[in-house]
């Protein structure tokens, strides 16, 4: 869900643990769980990619992995919905000025989902990624036509970037 409420949101972050540049833009990601395992190379370039969707200029994204806790509490807090959701992203930047925004990532979340689907943690996680970048670049979801081009456009990102297994 793409979210502007007009004003910073940032949680407390830890260093991150990867960076690279797509184009112009930072792609960092961060974990506030210890001994995380992420893929990080396979969901920066699968991050890439789908930035490939956007209009106009990046500056950054962060991409955050959390709790179900505490992607609980921003799903109430800034959907005003109950429970869990797996991913949320939010578009920080002011009018006109290139996007910087912030993906969260319930991680616990992913590995259900990928236990249930069928697929690797690492494909989970990337796919998470490029659907909050998706909504970034301003895709919507909420009708099934909306849930069938951005899942469309997942699976070719994914494809393309040569989907772990």
């Amino acid at each position: 869900m793409n979210t502007n409420r007009g004003k910073r949101h940032r949680m407390k972050k830890k260093e991150p643990m990867s960076k690279a540049k797509a184009g112009r833009a930072a792609l960092r990601i961060h974990s506030q769980i210890s001994r995380a395992r992420i893929s990080r190379e396979y969901l920066l370039r699968c991050a890439r990619m789908a930035l490939r969707h956007f209009q106009r200029p990046v500056s950054s994204i962060d991409f955050i992995f959390i709790s179900t806790h505490k992607m609980a509490f921003l799903h109430r807090q800034f959907l005003g919905l109950p429970g869990l959701t797996d991913v949320m992203a939010f578009d920080l930047s002011e009018n006109g000025a290139p996007l910087e925004g912030e993906v969260y990532i319930c991680l616990e979340q992913a590995k259900r989902q990928a236990a249930l689907y069928g697929e690797s943690l690492a494909s989970e996680t990337a796919r998470l990624a490029i659907h909050g970048v998706l909504h970034l670049a301003g895709e919507k979801d909420a009708t099934e036509a909306g849930r069938e081009r951005m899942r469309a456009l997942e699976e070719r990102i994914l494809c393309e970037a040569g989907r772990s297994k």
